[in-house]
C-alpha cells in the first residue's frame, strides 16, 4: 500500500508527465501550424504568465505591441473596447511586447502613459513571438489554452466578411471574423473551426535581428553553445549530479534538445529564476536574452555539431570531493535514521552535542544528505547542549541561532559574508529538524554536516529571521488560482541584509520581498514570480543592503490551488498550514547581521 505522501507525489507526477506530454506534442518543429508551444513570460510588473495556466479561460487573446509603433497607439482604444466586450465572457487578454528594443522600463512607461490595462508580457528575446509566428505589432492571435490551438490570426478585422460555411460562419452584415471566433470560443463551439481563421493584420513590421543573424550563421556548438551549457547547466546535469541526465557530449545535448527548448520557453530551466529587474543575486542562475537566443536558434537549426577536435562538454567531470570547500574542520555525524518503505513521518528532531572546549566561529557549512531520495529538507541550528525544545519551522527562538538548511536546489556549501559568522559558544550543540519522505523502499539515511571555522573572531554575528504568517491558521480554498497572503516585521536595529529565501510548499505560486524605510520610501528587494517547491536556495545579494533601524520588511505572495498547478497534489482540497508537504507554509527568511 503506497503511503499518503508517496501516492500524492506519484499522482501529481503522473499528472505533470501527462500534461508535459501533451504540451511537448504541441511544441517543436513537428507542431501543426494551427498549434503553439506553451510559454511563460514576465509582464511589465514582474508577474509570471504561463499560457497553459489559462486553462479556465474560454480563450486567450494575444495582442502584439511595440511601444514605438504608432499603429498600436492609434488602436489602443479598440483593444480596450475588445477587452471590455469579451473579458466578462471568460476571455483573457495578454499583450506581448515583441520588439527587441523594448525594455521593462519602456513597457512601464507605455502602460502609465496609455493605460493598457492588461498584462504586457516582455518578450525581449523574441523567442515567444517567433514560436507564435508573429511578424508585426498589431497582430492578434486567439488561442484555445487547453489544446494550445490557434483559432484566429490577424488584425482587428473590423470589416464585414463573407460567409465561411465550412467554419460555421454565416454571412452577417457588420460582423467580423474575430468577433465570430470569440463567440464560438465562448459558446464552446471551437470544434467548428476546422483551421485557423485568417484575417489581414495591419501594423508595424517587426525586425528579428538575432534570428536573422543565426539563420545566416547557425550558432557554433563548440564555441557558442557548449560554453553556455557548461556555465548554466552542467553543475546539475553531470554524472552523479541531481539532474536526471548528464550534458556531457554533443550527442546528449542534441538528444535532449527538444526538451531543452520546452523548459527554456516555459522558464522551468535554469531553475531558481528570480525577476532579473529586481536587485542582483550571486546564485540566481540568470540567463540573458542573447544566451536564450543562441540555444533556441541552435536547437531550431537541428542542433548541429559543427567542427571540434575535443567535445567541450566531455570535460565536465564530477567534483573531486563531495565537500565543495575541501575537508571540513569538523564533521557532525547525524545518527542513522531508518526510513520505512511506506508511511507518513513526523519531522525528526535530533540534538548532537559538540565537543569543542573553547568558543568557535563558523564561516562556512555544508550538508551532505545520506540518501537524497528520502531527505526532503532539513534545518540546522546552534543551541545549548542537550537542548530538546522541538523546532517549529517559521518560529524564532532566542535560544537557537540558525546555522543553515538543506533543501531542493540548495546543495552547495554556504559561506557567510566577509567579517561575519555564526558564534558557537563552548558547551553548544547542533540541533536539526529533518523531513523524510518515503518512496516505496526502506533505506537508511546518515546525513553529515561539515563545519568550517573562521581563523579569527569576525566582527559580526550572522543571523536569520523567519517572517511567517498563517501557521495552522492558514486556509486556502479549493480550486483557487490566486490566494494572496502577506506578513511584515520591523527591525528595531540597523542591519546589513545579505540573503533572502521564500518558503512555501506545492501550492506556492509567487513571493515578493520589500522594505518600507522609516521615511516612508519603499523598495522591492526580491521577486520570485514563479515559485518552485523543487528549488529553494537562499538568494544571496551581490551587494548587501543597509536597512536603517525601524525599517519594516514585508513578504507578499500567492498560492495556486488550481488544477493548472501541475505540482498540486489535490486541487479539490481545502489546504491548511502544517509541516507536511501537502500542507502549506508562508515564510520569508531574512539573513543579516547587525551593524553595531
Amino acid at each position: 500500500m503506497a503511503t499518503l505522501e508517496f501516492s500524492i507525489f506519484a499522482s501529481s507526477l503522473m499528472r505533470a508527465v501527462l500534461a508535459f506530454s501533451l504540451l511537448f506534442a504541441a511544441s517543436g518543429v513537428h507542431a501543426s501550424p494551427d498549434r503553439v508551444a506553451n510559454f511563460s513570460l514576465l509582464d511589465h510588473e514582474g508577474n509570471a504568465h504561463q499560457l497553459s495556466k489559462y486553462g479556465d479561460s474560454k480563450a486567450v487573446v494575444l495582442i502584439s505591441i511595440a511601444s514605438q509603433c504608432q499603429a498600436n497607439l492609434q488602436n489602443l482604444h479598440k483593444y480596450r473596447l475588445l477587452q471590455t466586450s469579451w473579458e466578462s465572457e471568460g476571455v483573457s487578454f495578454l499583450a506581448i511586447a515583441a520588439s527587441a528594443s523594448d525594455q521593462r522600463d519602456d513597457l512601464k512607461r507605455f502602460d502609465e502613459l496609455y493605460r493598457i490595462d492588461m498584462p504586457i508580457l516582455n518578450d525581449r528575446a523574441q523567442l515567444v513571438a517567433e514560436s507564435l509566428g508573429i511578424s508585426r505589432a498589431g497582430e492578434i492571435l486567439v488561442v484555445d489554452p487547453d489544446r494550445l490551438r490557434v483559432l484566429y490570426r490577424g488584425g482587428l478585422d473590423i470589416e464585414p466578411r463573407r460567409a465561411r460555411p465550412e467554419q460555421g460562419i454565416e454571412a452577417r452584415a457588420g460582423t467580423d471574423l474575430l468577433a465570430v471566433t470569440l463567440q464560438q470560443a465562448v459558446n464552446g463551439d471551437t470544434s467548428k473551426i476546422g483551421a485557423t481563421v485568417l484575417a489581414a493584420a495591419e501594423g508595424c513590421e517587426l525586425s528579428f535581428p538575432a534570428r536573422e543573424a543565426h539563420l545566416a550563421k547557425v550558432p557554433d556548438y563548440a564555441t557558442e553553445v557548449a560554453p553556455i551549457l557548461k556555465e548554466k547547466c552542467a553543475s546539475c546535469h553531470r554524472e552523479g549530479g541531481i539532474a536526471p541526465f548528464a550534458l556531457n557530449s554533443h550527442m546528449m545535448a542534441q538528444g535532449w534538445s527538444p526538451m531543452m527548448k520546452e523548459v527554456l520557453l516555459t522558464r522551468r530551466m535554469p531553475p531558481a529564476q528570480v525577476d532579473p529587474e529586481v536587485r542582483h543575486f550571486t546564485n540566481a542562475r540568470y540567463m540573458d536574452a542573447e544566451e536564450l537566443q543562441t540555444l533556441v536558434h541552435w536547437i531550431d537549426a537541428g542542433s548541429p555539431p559543427g567542427e571540434f577536435e575535443i567535445d567541450p562538454l566531455a570535460g565536465v567531470h564530477p567534483p573531486s570531493s563531495e565537500w565543495d570547500l575541501g575537508e571540513p574542520d569538523y564533521i557532525v555525524e547525524v545518527p542513522p535514521f531508518t526510513v520505512p518503505a511506506t508511511g507518513v513521518l513526523d519531522y525528526e528532531n535530533v540534538t548532537i552535542n559538540l565537543p569543542f572546549e573553547e568558543d568557535r566561529w563558523i564561516k562556512s557549512v555544508q550538508h551532505i544528505p545520506g540518501d537524497r531520495r528520502v531527505l526532503h529538507h532539513l534545518l540546522s541550528f546552534i543551541v545549548p547542549a542537550d537542548y530538546d525544545e522541538r523546532i517549529v519551522e517559521g518560529d524564532n527562538d532566542r535560544y537557537r541561532e540558525f546555522l543553515e538548511g538543506y533543501a531542493p536546489g540548495k546543495d552547495e556549501a554556504a559561506t557567510y559574508p566577509e567579517n561575519s559568522g555564526v558564534f558557537v559558544p563552548r558547551g553548544s550543540a547542533v540541533q536539526m529538524s529533518l523531513h523524510y519522505t518515503t518512496f516505496g523502499k526502506e533505506t537508511v539515511d546518515s546525513t553529515r554536516l561539515g563545519l568550517y571555522f573562521a581563523d579569527s573572531e569576525p566582527e559580526h554575528q550572522y543571523s536569520t529571521f523567519a517572517l511567517s504568517h498563517g501557521g495552522r491558521n492558514l486556509v486556502i480554498p479549493p480550486g483557487v488560482a490566486q490566494h494572496e497572503m502577506s506578513a511584515n516585521h520591523v527591525f528595531e536595529d540597523e542591519i546589513m541584509l545579505h540573503g533572502l529565501r521564500p518558503h512555501m510548499h506545492y501550492r506556492g505560486k509567487s513571493m515578493r520581498f520589500r522594505v518600507v524605510y522609516p521615511n516612508g520610501e519603499q523598495e522591492e528587494i526580491l521577486n520570485v514570480p514563479d515559485y518552485n517547491f523543487a528549488w529553494q536556495p537562499t538568494y544571496r545579494l551581490s551587494e548587501p543592503m543597509l536597512l536603517p533601524a525601524g525599517s519594516r520588511v514585508l513578504i507578499e505572495g500567492a498560492f495556486d490551488n488550481s488544477q493548472y498547478n501541475l505540482g498540486n497534489p489535490d486541487p479539490g482540497a481545502t489546504v491548511r498550514g502544517g509541516a507536511q508537504s501537502w500542507d502549506e507554509m508562508f515564510i520569508g527568511y531574512f539573513s543579516y547581521h547587525k551593524t553595531h
